[in-house]
């Protein structure tokens, strides 16, 4: 096959999987778009991800983690899911439910006053256990706290569960590339 025809049938095979892509979110679309606005409010949803976690309904918290983050993915924040977030919001709670498990354990473990969150001791705790007993610097759990502490919508003062996960992949990526900084010296 020419080069010429191999880019045209790339180029044909890109085009319907995006049109393939494009029914599916207009499918969900209409499946929960209860106001039929072509976007999904807080209430349409949770029921979406309820429907994703075979029929366990997600928390507000969950919810509105879930919203908050997919709806910032395309820049215009209007507290709404539309076509161009959908995508972001379901990718999002799918990531979630993977850890949801060991979120709910560390939480336990770590969140030693019940309040919900985990403060700047208890995330203290969690990123020392994180890097092999070795305790962070104090602004180093500043850090991670001020880059996760509000990912959820708002800052509250902690991690609170749909934070950890990002708690502590920022977590891994400072250690990441202090390492790489550090090494090359």
């Amino acid at each position: 096959m020419s080069k010429k025809r191999a880019e045209a049938a790339k180029a044909s095979q890109e085009f319907w999987a995006r049109l393939e892509k494009e029914n599916a979110i207009t499918t969900i679309i209409k499946k929960y778009d209860r106001e039929g606005n072509q976007k999904l409010n807080k209430q349409e949803l949770a029921v979406m991800l309820q429907d994703l976690a075979g029929g366990t309904a997600p928390t507000d918290e969950e919810t509105s983690f879930v919203m908050h983050v997919a709806d910032v993915t395309d820049k215009k924040i209007d507290g709404f899911i539309d076509r161009n977030e959908l995508e972001a919001a379901i990718q999002i709670w799918k990531n979630y439910l993977v850890n949801k498990a060991d979120i709910e354990e560390k939480f336990a473990k770590y969140d030693t006053n019940h309040s919900g969150k985990l403060e700047l001791d208890q995330l203290a705790a969690l990123l020392t256990d994180l890097n092999d007993g070795k305790p962070p610097k104090d602004e180093e759990v500043k850090a991670v706290m001020g880059d996760a502490d509000g990912i959820a919508g708002e800052k509250t003062g902690g991690v609170n569960k749909m934070e950890l996960t990002s708690a502590i992949s920022i977590w891994y990526g400072y250690v990441d590339e202090h390492q790489k900084c550090c090494t090359l010296m």
